[in-house]
């Protein structure tokens, strides 16, 4: 009659010989805020639309990370915003302070508002050395790229990369233009398209950085402190997590040594995972059909 200790060792042994148990890559992300343009004042006004904000990162128990251009903020309400922010525990970033698009401009000036902003935001706990180019436009050619990373390396900053795209800044363009014509316009669609184009494009990003190697890459997701997050933030994050995916500290996204990675491609306003297959000549279509061209087609259509 076999003992509990060998029954145990049989049935280990058994289990050893059975397939093996495939588990599917976790599916993590941080949200990562732009922009910080606090001017809009339809259907929300920028306060409400602020704490609308972090009352829905306080459901979801996520500190999230808000890249801030200086200029947009540089008044004593701004400053009340990013405090707000920081006092929260959500990492604060760099993202210049006048919004230079580092591929048009002169790389001096570009970097010279970058350590403005720098002198700028210090004065907050919550800020971290992470910069990010605004539209993701890191100098545009090889040569203004060395010129960048090199300025970056020197002064202490790490590059804070976007792998998911919302596209929700095109979103909310037409959102604003539509309560600009009617401020009590039905606004539910707008809600139901950006929850979908969320996910959807979360998962496609996901998808992306499976096939180049990077199983379980943390995400750095990309949204931007507007009206539509203001008002459906909250429903994009429950989706999400109905989808499966697990809210994340942003810092401990830009601790994973994906976003040390220097690609030889400059990024021109790409997911650094379209970066990566390109150079290692996988095919990557951007976006899926719907969102091709910030999903401005699939938007007409819908008559949003």
């Amino acid at each position: 009659m076999l003992n509990r200790r060998h029954f145990i060792i049989g049935s280990l042994a058994l289990g050893g010989c059975g397939p093996a148990i495939v588990t599917k890559p976790s599916k993590r992300l941080a949200v990562t805020m732009d922009d910080f343009n606090i001017g809009f004042n339809v259907r929300l006004n920028p306060r409400e639309r602020n704490e609308r904000i972090l009352a829905a990162f306080e459901t979801h128990n996520h500190k999230a990370a808000g890249f801030v251009t200086g200029r947009f903020v540089d008044s004593m309400f701004g400053d009340e915003v990013v405090k707000s922010w920081s006092d929260a525990g959500h990492l604060i970033g760099n993202h210049s302070y006048s919004h230079m698009n580092s591929t048009e401009e002169a790389a001096n000036l570009v970097t010279a508002d970058i350590l403005k902003n720098h002198a700028f935001l210090s004065r907050y706990n919550g800020y971290e050395k992470i910069f990010r180019f605004p539209y993701l436009a890191e100098g545009g050619s090889v040569e203004k790229v060395k010129i960048y990373r090199n300025f970056l390396r020197a002064n202490g900053f790490q590059n804070g990369a976007v792998t998911i795209d919302t596209v929700d800044w095109y979103i909310s363009s037409r959102l604003e233009t539509r309560l600009k014509a009617d401020k009590n316009a039905d606004i539910e669609p707008y809600r139901d398209y950006y929850v979908k184009a969320v996910v959807t494009l979360a998962e496609h990003f996901q998808a992306l950085a499976e096939r180049i190697g990077q199983i379980d890459v943390p995400h750095s997701m990309l949204m931007h402190h507007n009206i539509l997050n203001g008002l459906f933030l909250g429903d994009a994050l429950s989706a999400l997590k109905e989808a499966g995916w697990s809210l994340i500290d942003a810092k401990e996204v830009f601790a994973h040594p994906l976003y040390d990675l220097e690609p030889k491609t400059p990024t021109r306003s790409r997911s650094l995972l379209s970066v990566l297959a390109q150079e290692k000549g996988i095919e990557d279509t951007g976006y899926p059909e719907a969102y091709r061209n910030w999903g401005k087609k699939t938007m007409d259509a819908l008559r949003l």
